[in-house]
């Protein structure tokens, strides 16, 4: 049976649509659920590592330790509209010793999402911090 090349070009655009709309939801998935509101910051671990969030301008106050697998919303950031500085930390999964991240920072009035991916491996691990 031989195919026409105007059926040829159809599968070929069918088929490239469905990788388009799979890798878009894939995408879709891997982004945080939902996002904190003002005063409001959401962490989630999505990493093979728990995290946790330290903050240098309130004394280096941190959030708790979010497990790896889950996410957890933090309240009472206040509403300043003032940038300020956060340090995404990660903890080994084979011991209680803590490791760098990234970097980023924070607009209590807006609240975010936090989010790490990766391994404890070095250089095998990053997050996604709050757009300001």
């Amino acid at each position: 049976m031989k195919i026409s090349a105007k059926c040829t070009k159809r599968i070929v655009a069918s088929a490239g649509a469905i990788v388009t709309m799979s890798t878009a939801a894939l995408l879709a998935t891997a982004s945080p659920a939902s996002a904190a509101g003002p005063g409001q910051l959401e962490v989630c671990s999505y990493g093979n590592y728990a995290s946790y969030v330290k903050f240098p301008w309130r004394g280096g106050r941190t959030t708790t330790i979010v497990d790896r697998g889950a996410c957890r919303t933090f309240y009472n950031f206040g509403t300043s509209s003032t940038i300020e500085p956060i340090e995404v930390r990660g903890i080994y999964n084979t011991s209680t010793n803590t490791f760098w991240v990234q970097n980023g920072s924070f607009r209590p009035s807006k609240g975010g999402v936090v989010a790490t991916y990766g391994t404890t491996a070095a250089g095998n691990h990053w997050a996604l911090t709050p757009a300001v």
